[in-house]
């Protein structure tokens, strides 16, 4: 089902009208927070990102559903934020949300009060909304268990409480599962209780930690019941790089890439240098950047065949063609139909093609090292065969050749690339401003 979601086109999105689905308000958080004060209600926030396959597959299978609106609608204001923009980066900074989709409960004075994430059925999605309303009426409140912490925090059940309690919330509890999982028998390391924490606390792991350990050593037994073993140690590897940039800590960085050695190939959802590229992109190191982008390109995406590439895009149609025979996707009119096919049958070419032109516009801005440039060239020079009529590949091209003095080639190229962008893509004048430049000899880079 993974791979079915993930070419589903993002235009599909919006164009879906389901009246009786979850109503989600528009405008800003303080408006929402004022609409939910003006009818007493509870409020319930997804946090989402746009590149997230679980965002999307909740998107169109579950939040339409009339069971699934009915449930939400009575009791919450609704709302849907995107993690990576505005207020909503800002807010999920503040609660730290590392993993999309997350949902989180708040009273209608903004304090959260529980909290859930990832993908998940519609009965289980009904059930985050029950526990969610059974905390909120919860008679015992957070300060109550904190000053219990100081007499009982050496007491494995009173642990297992106070982590759900502070999960409801939606606070992290690393600390406390390892301190859980210290005090408890080797033996019981493995069972449904730890299991259960492993879903609720997966999206915060740190490689170290007792918890990522436990994962390690216990793996094929915990996977027989949980299933995502090898994701949520993934994600531990994901977290500690992430840490590791902040405080640009090259021994966590090789402890965490020691531990992706560990994982198969196959389950990561990215490759090894993709990693080291988020580490050196986030300190700014460029020349560290590129190092790992240019085996990025030369060691995966400049062998990946054409043949390759069209095997996908036509899985991808099929996905389709099967989703919308299963009724997943409501029947539209023709022409939406044949829209949407259309989309998938270039997804993975759009995939693929837009990956090199990122990186080919990434080396363009970052260094004037010629023999990048020139690798680079031939990387914006793929994704063209890939999409030969995207004009935007056209331009990176261009700036590449004049960046690496070929000014006549240079200035041919984005005149073509200005010739073929329609008049109303907004794309035309920054070509037109670059082309402009070209020939009267200036720079088109930052220094």
């Amino acid at each position: 089902m993974k791979k079915l979601l993930f070419i589903i086109p993002a235009f599909l999105f919006s164009m879906f009208g389901f009246s009786q689905g979850i109503a989600f308000e528009n405008g800003t958080w303080k408006e929402v927070l004022e609409k939910a004060q003006q009818k007493n209600k509870p409020i319930f926030v997804e946090f989402y990102t746009t590149g997230s396959d679980s965002c999307k597959m909740m998107s169109i299978q579950i939040f339409p559903l009339e069971s699934v609106g009915r449930v939400y609608n009575e009791n919450y204001i609704c709302y849907q934020i995107d993690a990576e923009k505005g207020e909503g980066a800002e807010m999920a900074k503040k609660y730290g949300l590392t993993s999309f989709p997350t949902y989180i409960f708040f009273n209608v004075d903004g304090t959260p009060f529980c909290a859930s994430a990832k993908a998940m059925s519609a009965a289980n999605f009904i059930g985050v909304s029950d526990k969610a309303l059974q905390i909120m009426y919860d008679s015992k409140p957070m300060d109550a268990y904190e000053k219990e912490y100081a007499e009982k925090k050496d007491d494995p059940g009173f642990l297992r409480h106070y982590i759900n309690k502070r999960s409801s919330i939606g606070l992290s509890n690393a600390f406390l599962f390892d301190k859980y999982l210290k005090l408890i028998p080797e033996e019981e390391r493995t069972s449904l209780t730890v299991i259960r924490l492993y879903k609720d606390e997966g999206q915060f792991l740190r490689v170290n930690s007792v918890a990522f350990e436990n994962l390690q050593k216990n793996g094929p037994k915990i996977n027989e019941t949980l299933g995502t073993v090898n994701f949520l140690l993934y994600t531990a590897i994901k977290n500690s790089i992430s840490d590791a940039a902040e405080t640009k800590d090259e021994q966590l960085l090789t402890t965490a890439m020691l531990a992706c050695d560990q994982l198969p190939m196959q389950d990561l959802p990215m490759q090894k240098d993709e990693l080291y590229m988020m580490y050196y992109e986030r300190t700014g190191e460029a020349d560290n950047y590129l190092k790992y982008a240019t085996n990025y390109c030369k060691d995966y995406l400049m062998k990946i065949s054409d043949a390759t590439i069209e095997e996908k895009n036509k899985a991808s149609v099929q996905n389709i063609e099967q989703m919308i025979n299963s009724g997943a996707i409501p029947l539209k009119d023709s022409t939406f139909i044949n829209k949407m096919k259309n989309q998938a049958a270039h997804s993975e070419s759009n995939k693929i093609g837009n990956e090199l032109d990122r990186l080919s516009l990434e080396a363009f801005d970052k260094t004037s090292d010629k023999k990048i440039l020139k690798n680079a060239l031939k990387w914006s020079e793929r994704s063209m065969e890939i999409l030969p009529d995207n004009t935007q590949f056209m331009d990176t091209y261009a700036k590449l050749l004049y960046k690496l003095g070929k000014n006549k080639d240079a200035i041919a190229k984005e005149e073509e690339a200005l010739e073929k962008t329609p008049k109303e893509d907004i794309l035309r004048n920054r070509i037109e401003e670059t082309l402009f430049k070209m020939k009267a000899g200036e720079k088109i880079w930052k220094d």
